[in-house]
């Protein structure tokens, strides 16, 4: 069998990272890396289980290529294969089945007979590379995995790491890696992790997420940006201050916070067994504006969770992202996934669930409309070209904020400055005033531009 290969991505940015840690380990090994499935002798496809409606079709994709590519070795990772394996293996009977924690020791699978490998443990010490012609301008760097919660909807914890443990990158390897990365030309650096990079450091003692952002600003040099990933409000409430004061003595932080709430309801949130109070996120949320004003704020919602959601929850939480003005709300209806504590509660019916995510998105979009028309008039640095939209019309800036702003032409990864003209509930749409010029020309990443940036 030849040494071709292809790598197909379901899910977070962590899962990202981890598809490219497996490229760089692959190519090291001399394989090559092809985009068309066709011309791989090897197809990896990189699961999430963390929705019902990604299973389903992250099944039927294993079928169909279990059937077309009868000859072609086909490798399932991700953390589908620990929630899943008797399924990957019914639609997939070829398929060699790789647990979430072996992305760093792909080339053991490779080198293997095995077609079920399991890994308890992930060493957390290899990095991808950076390689300008697959990832354009920008580099997905984990920092750590796991979770120190334990939530009772959460099938990521089964998945990949959780129950109340976390397992971080040392602060010297990531602050190279991003050097690295940023000496060769990315412009983009995104931190993420498994369900909560406000955990980073936590196992380590002696520094935490805020000391590991100071360090990379005052060692890496150059222009580029840096995007936080999902930060859990307990978590985060231990460092906000430090944090804070670090994004604001540097540009090269967005000015975006991902900070989950999942539900308004105190009551609800002891279902869920999130470790904090609506107060407290409420206090999250407020320290930051008082300090960035302009800052993108988004969190999660769920709807319709177990255990008896009444029509009062439901409007605490509504009501909640009113009060507070939250840009960006990540909503779903809750979606019951095997193993966990929720799925054996009492289910709120799927049309009361349907009922309530019509009201909630209609309620949502007009506070992220208001909070959007703000910027109207507007001129605005800081902003980066960042991608194609994904019916291909037009540029998305991604602005000092990340507020994404559409224009009609521009270059991939060059800062820019943008006077804003319109906006809509999903974005900003501006006129391009001024562009940096660029000595480097970045692949077009042609994808939908809003949903897998926010999950981590």
């Amino acid at each position: 069998m030849g040494n071709r290969f292809t790598v197909v991505t379901f899910g977070c940015w962590l899962n990202k990272a981890d598809s490219d840690i497996m490229i760089t380990k692959l190519k090291s090994l001399g394989w090559e890396y092809v985009e068309d499935l066709g011309s791989a002798d090897t197809i990896i496809v990189n699961t999430c289980a963390v929705r019902e409606e990604a299973e389903r079709n992250e099944l039927k994709l294993l079928k169909r290529l279990s059937e077309e590519y009868p000859g072609k070795r086909l490798i399932v990772t991700g953390c589908l294969t620990k929630v899943r394996p008797a399924t990957i293996k019914d639609v997939a009977p070829n398929a060699v089945l790789v647990s979430s924690h072996g992305a760093e020791l792909i080339d053991e699978v490779v080198n293997g007979n095995a077609d079920v490998h399991v890994y308890e443990d992930r060493p957390a010490k290899y990095l991808p590379n950076y390689y300008p012609e697959l990832h354009g301008h920008r580099y997905v760097v984990p920092i750590q995995v796991g979770c120190l919660g334990n939530c009772s909807f959460c099938v990521t914890k089964i998945g990949r790491m959780g129950f109340g443990r976390v397992k971080s990158y040392d602060i010297d390897d990531i602050v190279n890696a991003i050097a690295n990365a940023v000496s060769k030309g990315a412009r983009e650096i995104y931190l993420t992790g498994g369900q909560e990079i406000s955990a980073y450091g936590r196992d380590r003692g002696g520094y935490d997420l805020a000391d590991l952002l100071e360090k990379i600003l005052s060692k890496v040099d150059g222009r580029f940006m840096i995007r936080l990933g999902m930060m859990e409000p307990l978590e985060l409430s231990r460092i906000i201050d430090k944090l804070l004061d670090i994004v604001r003595s540097d540009w090269r932080v967005y000015r975006f916070f991902h900070v989950p709430v999942q539900s308004g309801s105190d009551r609800v949130l002891m279902l869920m067994r999130r470790k904090y109070s609506v107060d407290l996120f409420r206090d999250i949320v407020m320290r930051i504006r008082r300090v960035f004003p302009d800052a993108t704020i988004a969190t999660d919602i769920i709807v319709g969770f177990p255990g008896g959601e009444t029509d009062e929850d439901f409007w605490a939480s509504v009501k909640l992202i009113e009060e507070l003005g939250i840009d960006k709300v990540n909503l779903a209806r809750y979606s019951r996934r095997p193993f966990t504590e929720a799925a054996y509660m009492e289910q709120v019916p799927e049309q009361v669930k349907k009922e309530r995510s019509k009201i909630a998105t209609d309620v949502f979009n007009k506070v992220a409309l208001e909070r959007n028309r703000m910027f109207i008039g507007r001129e605005m640095w800081g902003g980066i070209v960042s991608e194609v939209d994904f019916k291909g019309e037009n540029y998305v800036i991604r602005s000092y904020n990340y507020k994404p702003i559409a224009v009609r032409r521009a270059d991939i990864g060059a800062f820019v400055k943008v006077r804003v003209t319109d906006a809509t509930s999903q974005r900003l749409f501006g006129q391009l005033l001024e562009t940096e010029s660029l000595g480097v020309r970045y692949r077009v990443d042609f994808r939908i531009t809003e949903g897998l940036d926010l999950i981590s």
